[in-house]
């Protein structure tokens, strides 16, 4: 197999909104089943990478944007070890440095799957750069083993997503959508938000209406659920303000917190309704701390 000595590229990896979030079970092993429906949106990380040669596998990481990295434990590198000794395995004796230099745009500790949306990048990337054969389902399970959103961001479309998140159904392309989203000053960590859920029971989750989302637009309003929201807003009641006024903002079709949080999002028909939306928030929330960000579906 020809591979080249030194490789160079970039890719754009885009952040998620939940569209409903249902936990559906506490599993024995610790981990969560979900129902949720999953949207790629087009804000989105940048990352550029960059192989050389050299007579063993190493990798780094740098991004001006974190500047408590640790480069080890970092998804990116995770994925990339992940696909590098899958290589070796299918008797690629290609080694060498790979370098990952990311400019993220996608806040972190915000529910919009950033993490998981770079490494997924990077399983592509690589996966392609070593011309490895591995079937969809084989890298959907290499995947989870890193993290749970990752299969999601393996072939971002609006989808249901189901177990730990290795269940993926795709949707029928969804009508147009644009979203407004305020990170306020704070990051949620995902493992204390799962343990604020006390979720022991198996849930039905029969009220969770995924086809809302791919039915021609009307304007009418989306029924949207996050069962994340009790324990997660309990804890910072700022978010519950932040959705009431995106909620109640006008054009605005529905808000909901994305994932576990901090992120509250609304989502409006057309882009104008949105614009103006920003530009409110914006003035209602000098001071706070508060991020604003404007995007549309994918």
């Amino acid at each position: 197999m020809n591979l080249p000595a030194a490789f160079s590229s970039f890719i754009t990896t885009p952040a998620k909104v939940n569209l409903g979030l249902k936990i559906v079970r506490r599993r024995e092993d610790g981990y969560h089943d979900i129902r949720t429906v999953m949207e790629p949106i087009s804000l989105a990380d940048t990352i550029y990478c960059e192989f050389r040669q050299a007579s063993a596998d190493s990798f780094s990481l740098e991004s001006p944007q974190l500047m408590e990295l640790d480069s080890e434990n970092n998804l990116v590198v995770k994925a990339a070890r992940k696909i590098v000794e899958s290589a070796h395995e299918q008797g690629v004796q290609h080694k060498g440095h790979w370098h990952f230099w990311v400019e993220k745009r996608i806040p972190a500790g915000a529910g919009l799957g950033g993490g998981s949306s770079n490494a997924a990048g990077v399983m592509n990337l690589l996966k392609d750069f070593y011309k490895l054969e591995l079937t969809a389902d084989e890298l959907n399970y290499m995947a989870v083993q890193i993290g749970a959103d990752i299969p999601f961001f393996l072939k971002p479309e609006i989808a249901l997503v189901e177990g730990v998140g290795e269940r993926i159904t795709a949707l029928p392309h969804p009508q147009k959508r644009y979203y407004l989203l305020i990170k306020p000053a704070f990051a949620i960590n995902t493992g204390w938000a799962y343990s604020a859920l006390n979720a022991t029971s198996e849930k039905s989750p029969a009220e969770y209406d995924i086809n809302q989302f791919s039915r021609k637009s009307d304007n009418s309003r989306y029924l949207l659920e996050n069962d994340f929201e009790v324990p997660v807003m309990a804890a910072h009641p700022q978010l519950v303000e932040i959705k009431a006024w995106l909620g109640n903002s006008s054009g605005a079709l529905g808000a909901l917190m994305s994932g576990s949080g901090s992120v509250v999002y609304a989502i409006y028909p057309d882009l104008i309704s949105a614009v103006a939306a920003a530009a409110n928030a914006r003035q209602v929330w000098l001071g706070a701390g508060c991020d604003f960000f404007l995007a549309r579906n994918l």
